[in-house]
């Protein structure tokens, strides 16, 4: 089997382009993929924030609240290419279940103000007719060519205006709930015209635990989520993730603090 033409360079050419096209499409789509890097404390202080009807009603158990600082910053590609965070912080040793937690799903238009739409019809109204024919008149050989008209205008413009007014559509931009039978909470977050993926995020989770409670772990995953075409195909592509056990401790309790410092150090 030949595999060149006499001349031998057309089909090597058209090889060569190939195998560049195909060999060197990763590098380029891999140099502009977006990288991102997620920190946040690895020993975290829960607040008491028990209400004293709670105190009353469950006086066994308490309330301890865990706030979250998640930082995130892009390290490489562009930041139009990562749709959604999500961030999973659960316990699965089931020992911590979940009172409250914060942000909740908040919704977020694009527009300013909600859609205004105006439509203005005219219409006009007229008459008109006339009457033609011949009328012989005895003058002689003369004809008299008689037209009479009849003539009846009515002549006018109405003009209808009709308002709507339609709310504006909202996507939302924080969606958030409880998992593993509320042993966890996850938050997704969304780039707005009014914020923005990169920064610092504040996540906060109030836990119901034994009266006696001075520390526990959770996990936090952390994952950017975008979109990524491959020839004719678009398929979801995780750019960056990260999951780690974080010690928790009851705020002023200086030896439970050691141990939760102590614990994320093994």
């Amino acid at each position: 089997m030949r595999l060149f033409t006499p001349s031998g360079s057309p089909i090597l050419a058209a090889t060569l382009v190939l195998l560049a096209a195909v060999h060197g499409r990763p590098s380029q789509a891999h140099a502009d993929e977006p990288a991102l890097a997620f920190d946040f404390g690895r020993a975290l202080e829960c607040r008491d924030v028990t209400p004293a009807e709670f105190s009353e009603q469950y006086p066994d158990e308490r309330i301890v609240q865990l706030t979250l600082r998640l930082s995130v910053y892009l390290t490489a590609g562009a930041a139009e290419d990562v749709e959604s965070i999500r961030v999973e912080i659960d316990d699965a040793d089931e020992r911590l279940r979940v009172h409250a937690f914060s942000p909740g799903t908040r919704l977020e238009s694009p527009y300013a103000a909600d859609i205004e739409t105006t439509r203005t019809v005219e219409s006009s109204h007229s008459f008109e007719a006339s009457l033609g024919g011949e009328l012989p008149v005895p003058l002689g050989a003369i004809v008299a060519h008689v037209t009479p008209t009849v003539g009846g205008g009515k002549g006018g413009k109405e003009v209808v205006t009709e308002k709507t007014v339609r709310t504006a559509p909202k996507l939302p931009v924080i969606a958030s709930g409880t998992m593993n039978s509320e042993h966890g909470v996850f938050f997704i977050l969304r780039a707005s015209p009014t914020t923005s993926l990169e920064g610092v995020h504040e996540l906060s989770i109030q836990y119901r635990v034994p009266a006696h409670w001075r520390g526990d772990a959770v996990r936090v995953s952390c994952q950017a989520i975008g979109k990524q075409k491959t020839l004719w195909m678009t398929h979801e592509r995780v750019w960056a993730q990260k999951s780690t056990p974080v010690a928790l401790y009851l705020a002023g309790d200086s030896l439970a603090r050691r141990a939760a410092e102590r614990y994320v150090r093994q």
